[in-house]
Parts: structure tokens; C-alpha cells; sequence
């Protein structure tokens, strides 16, 4: 049976940013037991080594940075796995500049998130949006936006599969607690292995951390059966904070008193965002 199992020793971790605020990259830097660094390092059971290339983690840069994401692209740096922080703009919209890119060609010509990602999702053993903007498209995707941005799914299409026969695993919230990125990369690994499934939901987020309902309400409302507040209209929007907490089960908005905006959900900002605002009649 051992041998029947995909050894996965290394796994190249590609990282691309679009239009976001970089919350995501803080997030995952957060998560601790395990933590991206014992990924890193190898230190997780049955998980494999990571090698992270990040715009603004990595070592190396210039030239030598995009040169690794060539080689990705060019199937010369597998297995990867590509993840998304930030939405992706439409470029036609620029002009003659660009609203989000990564580098340039030898030539001098800029190099945007969307290429990158047209470049490297086929070939990716897996494709992970994370945060609200990779995934539905966030506040740069709200209403009135000029650069037409929209979420990963959106501009790769719901029909879109990984090498490694996956959907885009969405891992939204904004930001999304850095353990649960980890816990789904890891995840995501063991399954490449052929060692566990990957249970999802209907909107391709990973099923365990995605089915605690929460109220978006404003900052200090008591949850229920708080006297005098009516939640009877109110939706309700799925998210792992209430219950896991920011850091090793502590901290997080719905926790310590901050407003719930709903960021786990599509369009928060335009249907969800206004219930966390004060109601004057509290």
C-alpha cells in the first residue's frame, strides 16, 4: 500500500498578491502550531517540505524571483501550488499602465497578476484563493469599482481544475485566521498524497472551518438572547472565529466585542457590511 502513495517530499509554495490590502500574508504568518514556518522546515507529520516564493518573503528578488515563477510556469519547478492573495483587476480597464503586476520581462514589459495567473494555474497541483478578495473579490469588487476587479473563481471559471484534479479551494475572510490556511494547506498535501479527502462545501471552502453560523452585527451587541435586539431578519453568515478564536483559540472580532461584517461571504461589502454600522436606536 506505502508505495502506491505519490511521495510528495517538496512542494513549492507560489504565491501571487493583486489588489488587497496584504492582511492575508499577516494572517498566515500569524498560525502557530503548526505554523508556515514548521512547513517550511518540514517538521509536520506526513506533510511535505515547503519552499515558499513570496513577493515580499522570499529571498531572492529581481530577476531571480521571476526566474522562479518561469520555471513554475514552464513545469521545470513542480510539484507547486498556487495561492492568491488579492483580486484581480481588469487590466483593460488600465490604459496604458497596469492596475496590479509582478515584475517584468527582459524586456522591460510589466508582467500582471492576471498573466501570472493565466501562466500558472494549469499547471498548479492545487489553486488556493485566500482572503475575501482572492475569493469573491472583496472591497475592490464592490460597488462603483473602477478596475473591474473580481475573485479568482470568478475570472478562472467554476469549471477550472488543478492538475491535481481540485477546484479553486477558497479560504475566504478578511482576513481568514492564519491557522485555517495552514490547516487546509496541510490538507490540501495530504491529499495529493492520496492519504485523506478534501471535503468542501457548495462554495468550495473546506467544510470543517466553514459551518458555524454568526451574525454580522456592530461592535459591542450582545449576542443571543440579547434583550431588545432583533435578529429575526438579520442573516447569518458562516465563519470559524466564534469558535476557534484568532491565535490558539483566542482573540478574533466576533470574541472580543468588534463588529461582524460577514467577510466570509460574497458581496459583503455591499449587502453585509452596513449591519455591522451602530444602530442609533441603541
Amino acid at each position: 500500500m506505502e508505495s502506491e502513495v505519490p511521495s510528495l517530499q517538496t512542494v513549492y509554495l507560489v504565491w501571487l498578491t493583486g489588489a488587497g490590502c496584504n492582511g492575508c500574508t499577516l494572517a498566515m504568518l500569524e498560525a502557530s502550531e503548526p505554523g508556515i514556518e514548521d512547513l517550511m522546515l518540514g517538521n509536520v507529520p506526513d506533510a511535505p517540505r515547503v519552499v515558499l516564493i513570496h513577493p515580499e518573503l522570499s529571498l531572492e528578488s529581481g530577476d531571480t524571483f521571476r526566474n522562479q515563477m518561469e520555471q513554475a510556469a514552464q513545469g521545470k519547478l513542480s510539484p507547486f501550488v498556487l495561492v492568491l492573495e488579492g483580486a484581480i483587476p481588469d487590466e483593460s480597464l488600465a490604459g496604458q499602465g497596469s492596475f496590479s503586476r509582478i515584475g517584468t520581462t527582459s524586456d522591460g514589459i510589466p508582467i500582471t497578476t492576471s498573466q501570472w495567473v493565466d501562466m500558472l494555474a494549469p499547471v498548479a497541483e492545487a489553486v488556493i484563493a485566500i482572503g475575501s478578495c482572492a475569493t469573491w473579490g472583496g472591497i475592490p469588487a464592490s460597488n462603483g469599482n473602477p478596475i473591474g476587479a473580481k475573485g479568482l473563481e470568478a475570472y478562472i471559471g467554476r469549471d477550472f481544475l488543478s492538475r491535481g484534479g481540485l477546484p479553486v479551494i477558497n479560504v475566504p475572510g478578511c482576513a481568514p485566521t492564519g491557522e485555517g490556511f495552514v490547516e487546509t494547506l496541510i490538507y490540501v498535501f495530504l491529499h495529493l498524497s492520496k492519504l485523506v479527502p478534501i471535503e468542501l462545501d457548495e462554495q468550495r471552502r473546506p467544510r470543517w472551518l466553514y459551518t458555524h453560523e454568526t451574525y454580522p452585527l456592530p461592535p459591542r451587541v450582545e449576542y443571543p438572547p440579547a434583550a431588545g435586539f432583533d435578529l429575526a431578519d438579520r442573516p447569518t453568515v458562516n465563519c470559524p472565529v466564534p469558535l476557534t478564536g484568532w491565535l490558539r483559540g483566542f482573540g478574533g472580532c466576533a470574541r472580543v466585542g468588534g463588529a461582524c461584517i460577514g467577510c466570509t461571504e460574497r458581496d459583503f461589502a455591499d449587502r453585509l457590511l452596513p449591519l455591522s454600522r451602530p444602530d442609533p436606536a441603541y
